[in-house]
């Protein structure tokens, strides 16, 4: 069979999208040159994965929030999925998305190769390929509920201003809706019409940039930065740690990106100011923030019952029911239920040693797409962000294992680990000499650099990646059980430990310490996905020198972190980790010093040494229900070494004496503990 010409091939698919307002998939195999010669001169193609002739993949990203016409992706070995997702984003509707097949099918991962199969099997997608050549299907048309549009956010954020107090807005909606773009014009419109305070917050000033742009565009101003006067009015960005820390008035708080905020944080925004809009994505072209968007309902549930919700619907750059958007939420599975949706009610007693946990292979959840698609979804539910290279290395990771927890032939429970070490010596040294990185073995190499010892690299560790639980399933030990089979296939692999680097929260730390982790290294910085500072921690399967003075140099450590790097941690984190740490007995000159405190005889500043000792000693045994609201009041000023006058504003405080009074009684009726 002759094929068209791709012109020829090209140009009804321009215009059928044109006319209906979307975008259009296309799979070629012919060369680039043939391919660009299918276009229109006054409308070339934007190449990406081919950095002779257009984008590389990090540029193609980089994309993200910008606007172009039709583009040409190289589909071979280096394929990014994360990266095709964020530029197929940008394309305005009329737009063909040309998937250039630039390798032999042998030579491309799994996940390429499932890639084009899904593709070849969704008839919306065209094909002008020598094993394939078809027309896209005209689905019926669907039928459309009402779409939320941009000028129903705008009118709900100024709705927060001008309505009630106390009834926070919850903004939310899947990327290229607009919905940064709503909050700037929104708080344009109520900077023009009267003289009012806004503050704008988001994990880094680049996440508020378009927010900032709209809002230049509607006041019609061209001021550089993110600190705006305008006839009186005042908007500025502060990131999310100084605003914790200086808390200044506003008429309105704007937080957008919220996902990579952590939640504790956000609740102490939504005590700090009465009215608060939060703007969130739930699936991105980057990935989905949908488990995050669950929490953060559950939390305004319980602490602001008036809270109200949005869902921005209606897509900017194409209209309803874009076929290429459906297709790459199917194809990178960012739109699958969750899981969690089973009862547990008739579940027996014992049902947790009923799930049959078992390793899975890569070929079976290349081969079994069910599978893969209750595997990613289960990931997605359970962690603040899951992209599509995710699912990529899912797999394509040679290095990754995934063990599986299935109860009545369901998937309930998984855990992915990743297989470290095992370097030559040569290497370790070179890497703990920072002379050179190596791929992969990112816990392995972080803390022997931290160390300075050659030998952690060199031995071999697993590490946990992600572990997820359905959410009926949770708190009934079914983690319990998965850590165990992974640390009993470790053992007979040989492997010396299992290791894990997560966000630290007050209720992840305590679970890891339970089963027998030790913590080795807290990250300086938070984590951009989390907003969480990144903990790692080992169990030794093997008796282990270096995990034990990884442990006692931790230990030394962190008195000095909490006082200057960590000091706007939040109190419970601090607490859960220092929970988990072996304590001392306390020296008798602490305890004289201590005694000389209580009787008054003392200051919090004079004896501050031996007031950290022993409040490391009794968040040790401090039981879970003996807690009040004056122990994070110790914390704050004892161990993180907040000002005076933030711990008494925070914690709501007539001064210095009140805060030293309240310290005074606690460890006067705590004494004995």
């Amino acid at each position: 069979m002759t094929l068209p010409t791709l012109e020829d091939f090209f140009e009804p698919l321009i215009l059928r999208a044109a006319h209906y307002s979307h975008r259009q998939l296309v799979c070629v195999d012919q060369d680039l040159a043939t391919v660009l010669g299918g276009f229109d001169e006054t409308q070339p193609p934007l190449i990406v994965g081919n950095t002779e002739y257009g984008l590389s993949w990090r540029q193609a990203h980089q994309k993200l929030g910008q606007e172009c016409g039709h583009i040409v992706v190289e589909v071979n070995a280096q394929f990014n999925a994360e990266a095709f997702c964020a530029i197929a984003g940008c394309c305005r509707a009329g737009a063909l998305i040309v998937l250039r097949i630039a390798a032999l099918d042998n030579e491309m991962p799994p996940s390429v190769q499932r890639l084009l199969r899904c593709l070849s099997e969704d008839d919306s997608v065209a094909f002008n390929c020598h094993w394939l050549h078809r027309l896209p299907q005209q689905r019926p048309a669907k039928h459309q509920t009402h779409s939320v549009t941009q000028d129903d956010a705008i009118a709900a954020v100024e709705k927060v201003v001008t309505g009630h107090r106390r009834r926070p807005l919850l903004l939310t909606a899947d990327r290229g809706r607009g919905k940064s773009a709503a909050l700037g014009m929104a708080a344009a419109n109520l900077m023009m019409k009267k003289p009012r305070r806004i503050i704008v917050s988001s994990p880094s000033p680049a996440h508020a940039s378009t927010l900032f742009h709209h809002l230049k565009a509607t006041l019609q101003i061209d001021d550089a930065g993110q600190h705006i006067d305008y006839q009186g009015s005042q908007i500025r960005f502060i990131a999310p740690d100084a605003l914790l820390q200086d808390a200044p008035a506003a008429d309105l708080l704007l937080v957008d990106e919220a996902a990579a905020i952590p939640l504790p944080i956000i609740s102490q925004w939504l005590n700090q100011y009465s009215r608060v809009a939060i703007a969130t994505t739930e699936h991105g072209y980057e990935g989905t923030g949908r488990a995050f968007t669950l929490r953060l309902k559950q939390m305004l549930d319980v602490e602001q019952p008036q809270w109200r919700t949005l869902k921005l619907t209606a897509p900017m750059r194409w209209a309803d029911d874009d076929p290429v958007e459906r297709t790459l939420n199917a194809l990178f599975l960012l739109n699958g239920d969750d899981v969690g949706s089973d009862q547990t009610d008739m579940l027996e007693t014992g049902w947790v040693n009923d799930m049959v946990i078992e390793p899975l292979s890569r070929q079976q959840l290349y081969r079994d797409e069910a599978c893969l698609r209750q595997l990613f979804t289960l990931l997605i539910a359970a962690h603040y962000q899951t992209s599509p290279n995710d699912l990529a290395r899912l797999l394509d990771d040679d290095a990754g294992l995934i063990f599986a927890g299935w109860l009545n032939n369901k998937l309930v429970a998984a855990c992915v680990v990743s297989q470290e070490g095992g370097i030559d010596w040569q290497t370790c040294h070179a890497v703990v000499a920072g002379q050179r990185r190596i791929k992969g073995h990112l816990f392995s190499q972080s803390v022997a650099a931290h160390l300075g010892l050659a030998e952690v690299l060199h031995d071999r560790l697993w590490r946990v990646q992600r572990i997820a639980v359905s959410e009926p399933y949770r708190q009934q030990g079914v983690g319990q059980r998965l850590l165990a089979t992974v640390n009993k296939h470790a053992a007979e692999a040989s492997v010396v430990g299992v290791g894990v680097s997560f966000g630290a929260t007050a209720v992840l730390t305590p679970f890891w310490f339970k089963q027998g982790f030790k913590p080795v290294k807290l990250g300086l910085k938070r984590d951009q996905a989390s907003g969480c500072y990144s903990l790692q921690m080992l169990k030794p399967i093997q008796p282990l020198n270096w995990c034990d003075q990884a442990l006692r140099l931790f230990r030394q450590n962190l008195p000095i972190q909490m006082l200057t790097s960590h000091q706007r941690m939040e109190t419970d984190i601090a607490a859960s980790i220092i929970a988990g740490l072996p304590t001392a007995p306390l020296s008798e000159e602490v305890r004289q010093q201590i005694d000389g405190f209580v009787a008054g005889g003392v200051g919090v500043d004079a004896a501050l040494s031996s007031l950290q000792a022993w409040l490391y000693h009794h968040i040790g045994r401090v039981q879970k229900d003996d807690e009040n609201a004056t122990l994070p009041i110790l914390v704050s000023r004892i161990l993180l070494g907040l000002p005076w006058s933030v711990v008494c504003t925070r914690y709501q405080l007539a001064g210095k004496r009140d805060a030293e009074s309240r310290i005074r009684n606690y460890i006067q009726i705590h004494m004995t503990t």
